[in-house]
C-alpha cells in the first residue's frame, strides 16, 4: 500500500473506489444516515464452508447488537468473494481473513466493518457515517482487533514463539501467573522474535485504528490464531517497570552486545502509549476531549500512522480533539488536503493563544509544497526510526522562555489572507543570518537505522570549540558588530558546557541534581531533538537552529512567540523562489527584515534575546508580515 501522502486526490478517490467493486444496490438503503447503520450478519460455517450472511439495517439509538472489526484494508486489487443475500460480494483478502477467524460454528454473529457496512462511493453517507464512527465502535459489545496473520515466513519464528511474546505481556500485567522462563537470556531471545515481528503488523499504522482500539468498552487482539485482550496488551508501557529483577538480569546480558534484543520491544511500548492514554481519559469521560496543547501533542504522537486518504490523519482523531478545533469539526471530504491542515493548524494556534503550533517540526517532515507554515502530517513513517518528538521538548520550553515578552499579544482574528494560504503575523526583525557552523555527521546511520541526533549534537558542540580555538570569528571583528565580542563567544561557550554537564547528569543517576539542572536538560533535549546548526546573525548574535537553516534567512520575535522563528524571505511580489522555498543565493539583504512575505524554516534559540531583552523597554516598530 503507498505511503501517506504519496497519492494524489483523485489517487485516493480512484483507490477508494477500487475498494467497493460492488453494485449499487447490494447494501440496503439507509433511511437515516446520521442514526442508522448497516450490519453484516455473519452465517455459522466450518472452515472448508464458504463465507455466508446478510445485510440488516439498525438504528444506533435502539441499542442493538452487534461486534466491529478493526482491521487494515490492505490491496484494494486483491480481493476474495462472500455469499451476501445468494449473491457474490467482493472484499478485500485483509477483511476475508478476519471474517473466517472470528466466525463460528453454531452462532450467527452480527458484526460492523467499515469497508463492508459503509458505500464508500457515497460521499455524503461516507461523510456522515465517519463522522458517527465513535459511536459505532463505543456502543459495540465487544471489537476484534486483527494484527493480521502470523508471518511464519520468518524462519525463526513459530507460532509457539509468538504466543511466547504475548504469554509474556500477560504475565507483566498478572504477576501470579507462571514467570516462564521471560528472564533468562533464552527467554529474551524469543521475546525480541516475538516482538519483532509484532511491531511489524501494519495495523500499528493504520490511523483509525487508534479510535476503533480505544473507543469499545470491551477488545480483543487477533493475531492470527492467538488472542490477547486489549488491557495486557495497551497497557505494556506501563506494567513493563515492575519486573525489576528480569530487567537487571536482562541488562547484564544485553550489555553483552546484543542490544538488538531490546529495540521492538521498547518500539511496541511507544506505539501502545498513546492508546493507553485515550483509554484511561475515556474510562473517567465519554470522550477524551483534549484541550489546544493537548491536541498537537497528540497528533504529533500519531503522525507517524498510515492513511489512504491523507486528510484522515485528521478526521480519524477528530473525536479526541474537537475541542481544539472551530473551523475543522466534521470530516469534510469536499475540501482538499491542504485546507483540511491549514484550517487545523490556525484553529490550534488560536486556541493555544500562541504561535507553538509552528514550532517543534519534525526532522523528517514531508513539507507541503506551499504554504511552509501549515503543519502537515503527510510524513515518512518515524516510529520505525524511533525518532523522537521535537514538538513535545519544545513545549518543555514553553515555560522557560518568552522571547515575545514586552511586545502586544497576537490578534487571532483575521490571521489568514483570503485566499487561506497566508498567515498574517506581526513582529520584529532580529538579524539575518550571515554565517552557519553545521554538524559533519550523518543524519542516520543508515534506512531502518535509529537517529542518534545524540550524536550530532555532540559533533557540532566539537565543531564549535574548533571554531573558538582557531579563532574562526576574527574576519567579523572587522566589521561593524557591537555584539560580536570575546565575552559573547564566553557566553555562548558556557551554554554549551552546560549542556554537556546536563547529558553527564543524564547518563550518571546518581549523580545530584545542581541547581538549574531541569533547565538545561530540558535545553538538551530540545537540540538533540533534530539536527542542529549553529548560527550568526549580522548584529554578532550567536543562536542555534534546524540543519535547514541558511545564511540569508532572518531571525523575527513576533507577537505571541515564546521563541524566535526563522524565516525565509521572499524577495518580492512576483518572486516565489525555486521549488524548495529558497531565496536566490545571488540575493543581497540591504533591504533585511524590510521584506512582506516569508516561509517559515523553524524556531531558534538565540542568545539574549529568550527572556524579552529586545522586546522590554524598547521601541520596535512591528510590521506585519505574511507567512507563505
Amino acid at each position: 500500500m503507498a505511503g501517506p501522502g504519496q497519492l494524489s486526490l483523485s489517487g485516493v478517490q480512484d483507490a477508494i473506489h477500487h475498494l467497493d467493486k460492488n453494485e449499487p444496490g447490494a447494501r440496503p438503503l439507509l433511511q437515516d444516515p446520521a442514526r442508522q447503520i448497516r450490519l453484516f450478519t455473519l452465517w455459522p460455517g466450518t472452515q472448508e464452508s464458504p463465507i455466508q450472511g446478510v445485510f440488516s439495517v439498525a438504528t444506533l439509538d435502539d441499542g442493538p447488537d452487534y461486534q466491529c472489526i478493526s482491521y487494515v484494508w490492505g490491496d484494494a486489487s486483491d480481493t476474495k468473494d462472500i455469499t451476501v443475500d445468494g449473491k457474490d460480494f467482493k472484499i478485500t483478502t485483509s477483511l476475508f481473513s478476519v471474517l473466517w477467524r472470528i466466525r463460528s460454528e453454531q452462532e450467527y454473529l452480527a458484526v460492523w466493518a467499515d469497508a463492508l457496512c459503509i458505500n464508500q462511493d457515497d460521499h455524503e453517507e461516507k461523510r456522515v457515517q465517519v463522522d458517527m464512527m465513535f459511536d459505532i465502535y463505543s456502543k459495540c459489545s465487544n471489537c476484534f482487533l486483527w494484527l493480521g496473520e502470523v508471518n511464519l515466513l520468518d524462519g525463526e519464528l513459530s507460532l509457539d514463539i509468538a504466543r511466547y511474546g504475548l504469554d509474556f505481556i500477560e504475565y507483566l500485567d498478572d504477576r501470579e501467573r507462571e514467570d516462564n522462563g521471560f528472564s533468562t537470556a533464552e527467554g529474551l531471545v524469543k521475546l525480541h522474535l516475538a516482538f519483532r515481528s509484532l511491531v511489524k503488523c501494519q495495523w500499528w499504522r493504520r490511523i483509525w485504528t487508534v479510535q476503533e482500539c480505544v473507543a469499545p468498552h470491551t477488545a480483543m487482539f487477533l493475531w492470527g490464531p492467538l488472542t490477547i485482550s486489549r488491557s495486557p496488551l495497551i497497557q505494556f508501557r506501563e506494567n513493563f517497570p515492575n519486573v525489576t529483577s528480569a530487567r537487571r538480569r536482562w541488562t547484564a546480558y544485553n550489555y553483552k552486545g546484543n542490544k538488538r534484543d531490546f529495540e521492538a520491544m521498547f518500539t511496541v511500548m511507544l506505539i501502545v502509549q498513546p492508546l493507553s492514554m485515550l483509554r484511561t481519559q475515556i474510562k473517567s469521560r465519554p470522550q477524551a476531549l483534549m484541550g489546544g496543547v493537548a491536541s498537537l501533542s497528540f497528533l504529533w504522537m500519531t503522525c507517524d500512522h498510515q492513511a489512504l486518504d491523507p486528510r484522515d490523519k485528521i478526521f480519524a482523531l477528530l473525536p479526541f480533539i474537537t475541542a481544539a478545533l472551530t473551523n475543522t469539526n466534521s470530516s469534510n471530504y469536499n475540501i482538499d488536503c491542504v485546507q483540511v491542515y491549514s484550517r487545523v493548524t490556525v484553529d490550534l494556534i488560536q486556541f493555544c493563544r500562541s504561535l507553538l503550533p509552528l514550532m517543534g517540526r519534525r526532522q523528517s517532515e514531508m513539507p507541503l509544497e506551499e504554504p511552509s507554515w501549515v503543519l502537515d502530517w503527510r510524513r515518512q513513517e518515524v516510529a520505525q526510526h524511533r525518532e523522537s518528538s521535537p514538538f513535545i521538548q519544545t513545549v518543555g520550553l514553553s515555560s522557560q522562555f518568552n522571547a515575545s515578552c514586552g511586545i502586544p499579544k497576537l490578534h487571532y482574528q483575521n490571521l489568514i489572507s483570503g485566499d487561506g494560504r497566508r498567515l498574517r503575523l506581526r513582529g520584529y526583525f532580529v538579524g539575518t543570518l550571515v554565517r552557519t557552523i553545521m554538524s559533519p555527521a550523518e543524519v542516520s546511520s543508515g534506512p531502518g537505522h535509529r537517529f542518534d541526533y545524540s550524536h550530532t549534537l555532540r559533533n557540532l558542540i566539537k565543531t564549535w570549540k574548533r571554531h573558538v580555538e582557531e579563532d574562526a570569528f576574527s574576519e567579523f571583528r572587522r566589521l561593524d558588530r557591537p555584539l560580536f565580542t570575546k565575552a559573547a563567544i564566553a557566553e555562548f561557550s558556557e551554554m554549551w558546557n552546560g549542556m554537556e554537564k546536563a547529558r553527564e547528569y543524564l547518563l550518571d543517576l546518581s549523580a545530584p541534581e545542581e541547581f538549574g539542572m531541569k533547565k538545561k536538560v530540558t535545553m538538551l533535549m530540545w537540540l538533540q531533538s533534530r539536527v542542529m546548526n549553529i548560527f550568526l546573525t549580522c548584529g554578532g548574535r550567536f543562536g542555534v537552529g534546524t540543519h535547514n537553516t541558511k545564511e540569508g534567512d532572518e531571525v523575527w520575535i513576533l507577537c505571541s512567540g515564546f521563541m524566535p522563528l526563522v524565516l525565509r524571505p521572499i524577495k518580492n511580489n512576483s518572486e516565489q523562489g525555486n521549488n524548495n522555498g529558497d531565496v536566490d543565493d545571488s540575493a543581497t539583504f540591504a533591504l533585511s527584515g524590510r521584506y512582506d512575505r516569508y516561509r517559515l524554516v523553524s524556531e531558534c534559540y538565540v542568545q539574549g534575546v529568550m527572556h524579552g531583552e529586545l522586546s522590554i523597554g524598547s521601541n520596535h516598530c512591528l510590521r506585519t508580515i505574511d507567512l507563505c
